[in-house]
């Protein structure tokens, strides 16, 4: 009988400065599985599948590919085994069409020239065969982030590819687009190509998922079949206690106050007719669909971008507010949903990130930083939001997604403001991390602060919200309230009735 297995990880280790990333960890892999791996963020998913992909050299350990020994030093060495790892962030050329993505760096030629009509070919043929509907000729810089990963796939098997590590494949798109991604993975898995699934979302790990592999402080803790498992006993093994309700107790108690009040906000082609009052102590939710214009709605809001007309008023008085200096200085803060690139700072340390907007505070008489200060606030930071670092010193482009969360929100929180924008909280961030990040937004609102919260997940939509305002195509089709907050109504207001939500006595 042919041997299933393709791919052994026998007993990695790695250690950052002040940090044992991994120890002993073991991971197997047969031929046409689907893996899911699975932790908290820094149990050290991103650093195993690092070391897979040639990015980091483990410190001890063996890698066995195929039933032998191998050494991945560098990235091109993983390609050449047949290893593609897809990143949240997708890795492709915004100017150029899908073929020459699909192809870039490896044109077929011809008489010494591109031959464009072998690579659109054989770009479309790879794209048929996973019967994804898209043009090999089309620009990527027009296709959403779902079709976009579609390309990243198509990409990795024209090389033939053995295995693909996913990495939160559907943290940015939808319910529709995700069954698209898992028929494609299916289609994978009968090409006998195996495949790495990392996702915080344990729903899609039990539609998707033939094994689970749970990682915690950088150890296996369990490796079973999906059969044997439910949501309960990975959620268990990630956090190594039973976690409850993840969403606690729901308080509608908020002032009657009205600390904040968009009047028909609009901007061209994004949205349009905005109006809306954020109370005292509330925490607002924004829901919709991806791409129904919520965090345009939150950007033009903080002056990152421009309003063609409408009007802001804070605490009952007309605001001006034409960037986003304008939004601190009436008390408005913003977290985005990318925190990578636009809520901190990859390269400063955590001190100097959460400082960053109290420099002025912070400057003694002679013009200098007070650095004693400055450590002293990321060091209340750290303790107040349970951030996980091995120093204030330490980048924030080594912290877990979550503990960048907590630094972005801890920067925000710096000066004190009355009104925070939070836009996607939770998204890319393990169970644990996420009742964390919400504890902290109820202490927030119960403070007194105004929150405004845009999530794709109607749970915590649900969960979270004394009010929900339902947004589609750039509009506001409702406001919802208390026990009105479901998951039916949320759904019903944010798409269409053609797709048939709605019931036949909605539709009489």
């Amino acid at each position: 009988m042919e041997d299933q297995s393709i791919l052994q990880m026998r007993n990695i280790s790695k250690h950052f400065p002040g940090v044992q990333a991994l120890k002993n960890v073991s991971l197997s892999l047969n031929k046409g599985e689907v893996l899911a791996l699975v932790g908290e963020n820094g149990a050290g998913k991103s650093t195993l599948i690092k070391i897979l992909s040639g990015v980091y050299k483990t410190d001890s350990g063996e890698i066995v590919f195929e039933g032998k020994g191998t050494e991945i030093q560098h990235p091109l060495d993983a390609i050449g085994l047949g290893i593609s790892t897809i990143y949240q962030e997708t890795s492709l050329v915004q100017e150029l069409s899908v073929g020459e993505n699909i192809f870039l760096g490896r044109q077929p030629m011809k008489h010494g020239r591109i031959d464009w009509k072998r690579m659109n070919q054989s770009s479309q043929g790879i794209l048929s065969d996973l019967g994804i509907k898209i043009k090999a000729s089309q620009s990527v810089g027009d296709l959403s982030v779902a079709q976009q990963q579609f390309v990243e796939i198509a990409k990795a098997l024209s090389f033939n590819t053995k295995i693909i590590v996913m990495d939160e494949p559907t943290a940015s798109i939808t319910d529709e687009e995700t069954e698209k991604l898992f028929e494609i993975i299916r289609k994978i898995q009968q090409k006998n190509t195996s495949v790495i699934y990392i996702s915080h979302r344990l729903k899609e790990i039990f539609q998707i998922a033939n094994t689970v592999m749970v990682l915690r402080d950088g150890e296996v803790v369990s490796c079973n079949s999906i059969e044997d498992l439910n949501e309960l006993d990975v959620i268990r093994y990630m956090i190594g206690r039973d976690i409850g309700n993840i969403f606690s107790d729901k308080s509608y108690e908020c002032e009657e106050h009205i600390l904040f009040e968009a009047r028909k906000l609009c901007r061209r082609k994004k949205f349009n007719n905005i109006s809306f009052e954020l109370r005292k102590g509330e925490i607002l939710g924004f829901s919709g669909l991806v791409g129904a214009g919520r965090t345009e709605i939150m950007r033009a809001i903080f002056g990152l971008d421009r309003l063609d007309s409408g009007e802001i008023y804070i605490n009952g008085k007309k605001a001006t507010i034409s960037n986003s200096a304008d939004a601190i200085r009436n008390g408005i803060t913003f977290v985005s949903e990318d925190r990578r690139l636009e809520s901190i700072i990859q390269g400063f340390s955590i001190t100097k990130n959460i400082s960053i907007l109290l420099l002025k505070a912070l400057r003694t008489k002679l013009g200098f930083i007070d650095r004693r200060k400055e450590k002293t606030l990321a060091e209340k930071a750290i303790k107040d939001l349970s951030i996980r670092a091995s120093s204030t010193n330490e980048l924030a482009m080594n912290l877990s997604g979550g503990n960048q969360q907590k630094t972005a929100v801890a920067k925000c929180l710096s000066f004190s403001p009355t009104i925070m924008i939070l836009d996607e909280p939770t998204k890319g961030i393990d169970v644990g991390a996420k009742k964390e990040i919400h504890s902290l937004i109820k202490e927030l609102a119960h403070s007194g602060v105004g929150i405004l919260l845009v999530s794709s997940e109607l749970p915590e939509i649900i969960g979270m919200c004394h009010r929900a305002v339902v947004v589609r195509d750039g509009e506001i089709t409702k406001i919802l309230e208390g026990e009105k907050i479901t998951e039916e109504n949320l759904l019903r207001s944010a798409v269409k009735t053609s797709i048939g939500l709605a019931s036949k006595k909605d539709q009489t």
